[in-house]
């Protein structure tokens, strides 16, 4: 008999917080290269990766994909948009603050559920 049903939350929000963790670092990577001649900026996908993985019931094998971008680029060969980059990286934060503030409360949760509500 299984005492303990699968919970797929927390490994969800990890990775969803791996995925933001390395889209930050190539957003950084981005921004520091941004007067690189020929420099081709990143983008890090992994939300659709985690669906399908979480809608095969194993959210634990997602990862997040590196592309390079291929739109616009520079008379310099650099395609780096500082604008975007800037608005990417505010938005990759607040979602990675999100993450992180859903799974500290389902981890508080569980702490009440062991101490049956006992400090």
């Amino acid at each position: 008999m299984r005492v303990f049903a699968r919970d797929d939350m927390i490994t969800i929000l990890s990775k969803a917080m791996d995925g933001l963790s390395v889209r930050h670092q190539v957003i950084a990577d981005n921004i520091a290269n941004v007067d690189t001649p020929g420099f081709k900026a990143g983008d890090v996908r992994f939300e659709e990766e985690l669906s399908s993985a979480i809608a095969l019931g194993k959210p634990e094998s997602a990862k997040p994909v590196i592309h390079k971008y291929t739109g616009k680029i520079r008379a310099d060969g650099n395609s780096v948009d500082i604008d975007m980059e800037n608005a990417k990286l505010a938005e990759t934060t607040i979602l990675y603050s999100a993450m992180s503030r859903l799974i500290s409360q389902k981890f508080s949760m569980l702490r009440t559920v062991i101490t049956e509500g006992r400090r």
